[in-house]
Formats: structure tokens, C-alpha cells, sequence
């Protein structure tokens, strides 16, 4: 037992689909993160259609949950004006609080829309207090943590947010990434399916073939990590300040929702009472799982955090496939099983590669059933393919019963309408919370025909359409007989009135994109650059470009050393990493404070605020992930901001042109080699063996190993280890 908490914890469940948010309303969600058919980190969930976010928005209202939209990829400038009409919709739908990851789209919300609230997704690869402190100059209200992290870690960054009045959430329970999200570009490379764009198609999870084996039997998920798992350190989140616990898991299925979520309401409810918290719950190994790991919240990066396959732990063989008629539908297995009707099967090949989801609807005979195929087939379904179902704590079957119940209910409003010829008529709005009085822009007028009358008053009033309400008592005995008003007075009335109560009354014209000077995109003004990562190498280069870009390590060492060596060389310029963890962090910002004050670039925004506050012009390095003229305009207010590298990732073609002001300095690479993934964890080990079980500081300051693996068509892909760096994957 522990003493009772003060502090309200969010518990913020994933909402894939219509079923899914009920399923994590139901099970005692907080908040509920969720997604339309575009511009999200989940393209391949079902998704929501703006009808469907309006009608779920108001079930969360009414059972004090809210519903938060998922914005959170990179957006091109041709597509920012079909963002703004989608938060248009919404917004009347009800949704107030959006999730971002591009800076271009935080600004424009931040400035041109201020009452929505905006949270920073987990795609910015927030890790340090100076990306906390630049992310506040947006007006974030909430910031999601890189998964990466310890609770030692996190609770000076807690502390930081806090200052800034911005709440801190954190992944609790669910998939990890094996690199720093949004840091992340193999998909893109392989398929050209970018996770920056939620299309991530994750080939991590895939086998690879190290190149010292040549037997195809050896192949290995070298890449595939466990499954988060901290519900043993709930208390050691909170005590690091963390104000948000996230679920994972928008492809998964309201059984998934309602089982994860219920598990850990009752853990929450427990932590903020004081009682005892469970070390483990078997709803959570029944679902869903590739095994589990708390290995990044205790900080301790072992080969335990892998798992040698990504199949669902949770599945249950059941039998394997004889024959499959896709004309007809149906599936012939080569056991007898007997499920019972609509039992939902997932078929892996032998070497478990997912080929689809489905139900098995009906029995025909004794090895043949009615299959209905849910979503997309990833492969053929042939003789010999595995067949598996989940055993649910909760049974799929008793939690639809439950989220089937779930409708949303009408206010009643009560209209009451007072007035005498001559005066204006006045009308009273009430819902059992609030009340809304409004008059009419013409004075009530001797009636020539038939008066205002009750039926009359009920057929204008009682159009509520698609609206929360429906009238209910209708107040007539402060208004006087024999009066007229025209019936379009009425209807102005009834549409003001339900627009206030509702909370939508808004300006369609402030849901526009603003415009920007488009100049003429010139490839030729570009600064080129040249990238090294060894200080001693930029004194032999030859200055064959605008500047020498020198790549710093993560862990700096003898910082006045470092400084001392670049200070002493005019034709470098460093360049500061994407990642910059704790000592790192504080490393780099002493190696700032020493510098002669020259230009630096970084990828790390966290370094842009540090050089903003010292007066050092800096350039947004390629981890900025810019792709749009409104990141550059973002950026633009930050003091310092001088220059410009635009994301690798995208070709001119594919994000159009990006209009950078003349004064702002537009850069390239001549020889960047960009890291496909950026991984804390040690991938060296499980491609060729190491002693070492734990990956501690001495690992990360000298490891100097490198491997080469190759994927199942033949891709060739060096994961690389250098001193002072963490491990990257390159092509």
C-alpha cells in the first residue's frame, strides 16, 4: 500500500474504428486518440469518417471522455487546404483537440486557430528539455515522450513541461518502434511507403540474412523488439511526473481496446488510491502481444527486449489449411475444430508471414467452412498455411454485447417564447445545463392570417436535425395571442440557438489556409554541403563547397578539447544529431557556450532552442523533417533561424515546391548517407554476437562494429556502430 496520489492520470487508449472507441469508452478511458482516412500515422487502420467522429464525440461527451485527432504525419503544401476543411469538420463534429507531428501545420494551427488545442506527437522525437522548451514556443499543450526513455530520464523533462504548464503522456502498453520515431526512413526506402506519412509497411519486423550465412534457414528478425510493457511501473511513471498513460495499438480491434484499457483503468484507479498495483494481468496476455519487455523504463537495453519471431504470442494454433476457394468462399482445414459461429482466424505461411484476417462465419461440414475474408489479403492462402485464433479474457462476443448498447442520447431542450405586438420576440434555450436567450431581428407584428400558435412554434422548433438535441417542453404563456413573425426568423433562431449550446458556432472563413509568397523555386541556390564525422579529417578537406558539415558525435567527451579543435578550423561547421539524450544533451550545449559563436546546423531541435537563446545563428538540418513553406515560416520565429535543409526523404516531385524567403539560406547535401533507422538498442548482437548481455554507457562511447544483412529480396543493408554514436542502418 502506498499513500493516495493527487495528481489526475489520462488514460489515453488507441480508437481504430467505430467499435474500437466505444470499446475504449466503455472500458474506462479517459481519452481516446483516433483517426480519419487521412493525414494520420495509422493509413492502414479503418479509420473514421467525419459522421462517425461527430456521433462518437458526443457518446465520449456524454460519458466524460474526450477524443483527440490524429494529424500526425508530414503534410505537403498542395494538401494543407483539404487539412484546414477537414479541421473544419471536425470542429463542428465536436473534436477540440488535435495531434501533430509537422511543424508547418502546428504553426498555422497555433496561429490561426487557437481555440483548438494541440499536442505534439511521438513522431517529433521529443527526448530532451530544450525540444520541450521549443515546442512550448508553439503553444503544445501536451507532448508524447520518445518511447526510448527511463523514468530517471523522464522526470527532468516532466519537470521542464511543467514549467511551461504543458503535460507529459507516455506509452504504457504496446508496439515499439526499433527506431526513434519519426527518425525512421527504411519503409520509405524499401517500398516507398513512408512512415512519415502513415504508411509505414514495417519491414522491421521482417527476417534478414546476415551476410556471413549463406543458408536462408538462418535468416532472423534481427530488428523485431518485444512489446512495451510497464504496467509493473506504473508508480514509477507517475513519480517522474508523467501526466498521460498511452496505449498502443489504432490496427487493433475493439477486443484488443476494451481488454488493454480495462486492464489498466483498474491499475490506474489502484495507483491514484493508494492500493497495492499488480505486477502482471491476464488480460493483457491474451490479446495481441509479441511477448513483453520494460527494458527501456528500468533502462536497461538487454537481447532480452528482442523476440526471434513477430508472431502474436497470444494465438492459438488450431489447425493448418487444405484447400482454399476463393469463388466460393470457402476454407477447408485439415483438423476438426469446431469453432463456434463468426470466429475471427488470422493464417500465417509456415515461416509466419501474415496473409490475412477473417471470419470464419459458418459451418459447413466437417472440415469446411464459410470464410469472409476483413481487410486486405497480404498473400496467398495455400495448402499449409497456419490458422490461429485468441482466447480472450473477455470474450469478443461479451464486450460487442456491451459497446452494441452504447448510443448517444438527445438533450431535451426546453424553448420557452414571450413577447407582444411590436416587441421583438424573445426565446429561451435550456438544456439541463446551460440556457442561451436570444431575440429576433424584427418586432412580433399583429397577425392578418393565422398567429403564432403552438403547432406552428413546434414544426420551426422541433427541426433539430442531426443536432444533439430534440425539444422537449415548448413554454408558451408569456406570449401574447394573435402575433405574427415570419417563419424564417424562426428557423434563424433555432439554427443560432443550437449552434451556441452545441459549441460550434464558428468563422468558415478563419478554416483557410493563409497565403504565402511562392517564389520561384530555384534548385541552383542551394549551399552545398559536406558531411564528415571526424574533426581531425575537416583540417585535410579541401573547401570545395560553402561549408564543411561536421557531423558531432552523441557523446562529445572533452568538450573544451572539441571546441578547441573546431574553433581552430574556419571552414567547418557542426552539425549537432537528431538524438541528444541527458548527458549528451547538456554536453552539447556546453560545447554551444564554448564556440566563437559561428553558425551552427542541427537536427535537433532541442539544440536550435539553446542556440536561439545565445545568439548563434542556426540552420535546421535534415532530421527537421521540413516539407512544407509553413515549417519554414514555423521556423522563422525562432530567433537565430538562418538556413534550411528540406527532407531527403521526399523528392521535389512529390512534395512540390517549398517557397523559402530570400533572406533564409536554402542547403544540400553532397554526400549525405542518411540512416535509415536510428536505434538506442545494440542490433550489432543479434546479427553476430557479443558477450556483452546489457548495452551500458562503454558500449555506445566504443563500440566500433559493423554488419551486413540482407532482406528477403536480396536488399543489402549495413547496420553500422561507431564510437560515440548509436547504431544506424544505412542502404
Amino acid at each position: 500500500m502506498s499513500e493516495k496520489i493527487d495528481k489526475k492520470i489520462e488514460l489515453l487508449a488507441p480508437g481504430g474504428d467505430t467499435e474500437s472507441v466505444k470499446a475504449a469508452i466503455c472500458a474506462g478511458a479517459d481519452a481516446v486518440y483516433c483517426g480519419t482516412s487521412s493525414f494520420n500515422a495509422r493509413q492502414r487502420a479503418a479509420n473514421l469518417s467525419v459522421q462517425e467522429l461527430e456521433n462518437l464525440a458526443r457518446i465520449a461527451q456524454q460519458r466524460d471522455c474526450r477524443l483527440y485527432l490524429t494529424l500526425n504525419t508530414l503534410i505537403f503544401d498542395h494538401e494543407l487546404p483539404r487539412v484546414f476543411e477537414l479541421l473544419k469538420e471536425v470542429y463542428k463534429a465536436g473534436i477540440r483537440v488535435v495531434i501533430v507531428q509537422d511543424l508547418g501545420l502546428l504553426h498555422l494551427i497555433r496561429s490561426h486557430l487557437p481555440e483548438i488545442e494541440v499536442h505534439a506527437s511521438t513522431q517529433l522525437t521529443t527526448h530532451n528539455e530544450g525540444q520541450i522548451s521549443f515546442l512550448s514556443h508553439f503553444g503544445v499543450s501536451q507532448i508524447n515522450i520518445s518511447r526510448e526513455l527511463s523514468a530517471k530520464e523522464i522526470k527532468p523533462l516532466c519537470h521542464t513541461a511543467h514549467k511551461h504548464s504543458i503535460k507529459v503522456e507516455a506509452f504504457v502498453h504496446g508496439a515499439f518502434c526499433v527506431s526513434f520515431s519519426g527518425q525512421c526512413y527504411l519503409s520509405s526506402n524499401l517500398c516507398k511507403k513512408s512512415g512519415n506519412r502513415g504508411e509505414c509497411v514495417q519491414p522491421c519486423r521482417r527476417q534478414y540474412l546476415a551476410q556471413s550465412r549463406k543458408n536462408n534457414s538462418d535468416a532472423k528478425a534481427v530488428f523485431n523488439l518485444k512489446d512495451n510493457f510497464v504496467f509493473p511501473q506504473a508508480k514509477a511513471l507517475y513519480d517522474a511526473g508523467v501526466d498521460s498513460f498511452k496505449i498502443e495499438g489504432r490496427i487493433k480491434k475493439f477486443a484488443y481496446v476494451y481488454n488493454v484499457t480495462s486492464a489498466w483503468r483498474e491499475q490506474v484507479d489502484a495507483l491514484e488510491a493508494g492500493k497495492t498495483l499488480r505486477s502482471e494481468d491476464k488480460r493483457l496476455e491474451t490479446v495481441f502481444n509479441r511477448d513483453f519487455t520494460s527494458g527501456y523504463i528500468q533502462g536497461k537495453l538487454s537481447s532480452d527486449m528482442f523476440i526471434a519471431t513477430s508472431r502474436d504470442q497470444s494465438l492459438k494454433l488450431i489447425a493448418n489449411v487444405s484447400r482454399y476457394w476463393a469463388d466460393k468462399k470457402v476454407l477447408t482445414l485439415d483438423a476438426k475444430t469446431n469453432p463456434p459461429p463468426n470466429t475471427e482466424i488470422l493464417i500465417y505461411t509456415t515461416d509466419f508471414t501474415f496473409i490475412c484476417k477473417g471470419i470464419l462465419e459458418k459451418k459447413i461440414d466437417a472440415f469446411d467452412y464459410k470464410f469472409n475474408i476483413e481487410h486486405k489479403l497480404m498473400g496467398k492462402i495455400s495448402k499449409g498455411c497456419q490458422v490461429f485464433t485468441q482466447d480472450l479474457s473477455e470474450t469478443a462476443d461479451n464486450i460487442k454485447a456491451i459497446i452494441e448498447k452504447v448510443n448517444w442520447t438527445r438533450v431535451p431542450l426546453k424553448i420557452s417564447v414571450s413577447g407582444t405586438t411590436g416587441t421583438n420576440l424573445k426565446a429561451v434555450f435550456t438544456t439541463p445545463k446551460e440556457s442561451v436567450t436570444l431575440y429576433s431581428k424584427v418586432p412580433l407584428s399583429e397577425a392578418s392570417k393565422r398567429p403564432l400558435d403552438r403547432e406552428i412554434l413546434f414544426s420551426q422548433f422541433s427541426r433539430l436535425g442531426a443536432s444533439k438535441f430534440v425539444l422537449g417542453e415548448l413554454d408558451l404563456q408569456e406570449l401574447a395571442p394573435n402575433c405574427f413573425i415570419p417563419q424564417k426568423e424562426l428557423n434563424r433562431l433555432r439554427c443560432e440557438a443550437v449552434g451556441k449550446l452545441s459549441g460550434v458556432t464558428i468563422d468558415s472563413s478563419r478554416f483557410t489556409v493563409p497565403p504565402v509568397a511562392h517564389a520561384a523555386f530555384n534548385d541552383k541556390r542551394a549551399k552545398k554541403a559536406f558531411f564528415i564525422d571526424d574533426i581531425s579529417a575537416g583540417f585535410h578537406l579541401k573547401k570545395d563547397s560553402d561549408a564543411t558539415i561536421l557531423v558531432l558525435p552523441h557523446r562529445i567527451g572533452n568538450v573544451a578539447k572539441t571546441a578547441e579543435m573546431i574553433n581552430s578550423n574556419q571552414g567547418i561547421t557542426p552539425l549537432f544529431s537528431s538524438i541528444l539524450i541527458g548527458t549528451d544533451f547538456s554536453r552539447a550545449k556546453e560545447l554551444l557556450k564554448m564556440l566563437d559563436g559561428r553558425r551552427i546546423v542541427t537536427d535537433n531541435s532541442g539544440i536550435a532552442h539553446e542556440a536561439s537563446k545565445m545568439g548563434i545563428e542556426w540552420i535546421a538540418g535534415p532530421g527537421f523533417n521540413i516539407v512544407n513553406s509553413y515549417a519554414v515560416r514555423a521556423l522563422m520565429s525562432i530567433e537565430g533561424f538562418c538556413g534550411v535543409f528540406l527532407s531527403p526523404e521526399f523528392s521535389k516531385k512529390e512534395r512540390g515546391a517549398v517557397a523559402i524567403p530570400p533572406h533564409i539560406e536554402l542547403w544540400s547535401a553532397l554526400n549525405l548517407k542518411r540512416a535509415l533507422m536510428t536505434s538506442r538498442q545494440c542490433l550489432i548482437r543479434n546479427i553476430s554476437g557479443c558477450g556483452k548481455r546489457l548495452c551500458d554507457d562503454d558500449c555506445v562511447s566504443h563500440c566500433d562494429r559493423s554488419e551486413t544483412v540482407t532482406n528477403g529480396r536480396g536488399k543489402r543493408f549495413v547496420v553500422r556502430k561507431r564510437p560515440g554514436f548509436y547504431t544506424v542502418v544505412e542502404s
